[in-house]
């Protein structure tokens, strides 16, 4: 057994010898070929590590500048927070900071009662990944702001067919059975605030929704 591991190994290592053998020939033919691919080898792992390593500073720099826009805001001074924000937009569209600072000026409009504005922001990310959601709730509050029940009613329903399991699911179901109560469709509202109960025990909501049945129950007598 000893003897036929030696042998098998002595032909491998010949097999292998043979094969560097042909690639040496190979290059020795073709040596222009073989520099060009090596630089460009070389130049594509030098630009993706340029890249990589430059792509990470916008994107800190975009997520300081997001920082910096939303202290701005908090402090006051929403009009010059809204301009950095665009900023980001234009700027550090590309980096993860882009949709947050749309959000951010979405919110921003919002608190200053701008909310035909506020929605135009929030439905630009109504395909993002991750603030979706957020924005198909917040347009629906801008539309119940407005007056338009139906629209917002409409939002709320979308959210809760999409991401039914998403945290503020209870929150949005609570903005859609007031939407409906505002709107006169009492049955609706109650078969709404019935889910929150059921759906939703032992919760702050549930409460809220108990108190909301027992007021509708009285305003249909």
């Amino acid at each position: 057994m000893p003897s036929d591991t030696w042998i098998d190994s002595g032909k491998t290592d010949g097999v292998q010898a043979g094969k560097f053998d042909l690639a040496l020939a190979w290059i020795q033919k073709n040596k222009e070929t073989f520099i060009g691919s090596v630089v460009i080898v070389l130049a594509a792992l030098v630009f993706s590590a340029y890249f990589v390593i430059h792509y990470r500073d916008l994107r800190d720099t975009a997520w300081k500048n997001l920082f910096m826009a939303q202290q701005i805001g908090y402090g006051g001074n929403m009009a010059q927070a809204r301009q950095q924000l665009s900023a980001i937009e234009t700027s550090y569209g590309r980096t993860s900071a882009a949709p947050y600072a749309t959000l951010t000026k979405g919110d921003m409009l919002y608190a200053q009662g701008q909310f035909k504005e506020a929605g135009a922001e929030y439905s630009k990310l109504l395909s993002s990944k991750d603030l979706a959601p957020f924005a198909v709730y917040s347009l629906g509050k801008c539309k119940e702001a407005e007056g338009d029940m139906p629209g917002a009613q409409a939002q709320y329903a979308d959210f809760l067919a999409k991401t039914p399991e998403h945290f503020m699911a209870p929150e949005v179901h609570a903005s859609l059975a007031s939407a409906q109560e505002l709107s006169g469709a009492l049955d609706l509202a109650k078969t709404t605030y019935e889910k929150i109960v059921l759906l939703y025990p032992d919760t702050s909501w549930a409460i809220q929704a108990k108190a909301r049945l027992a007021h509708t129950a009285t305003a249909k007598k």
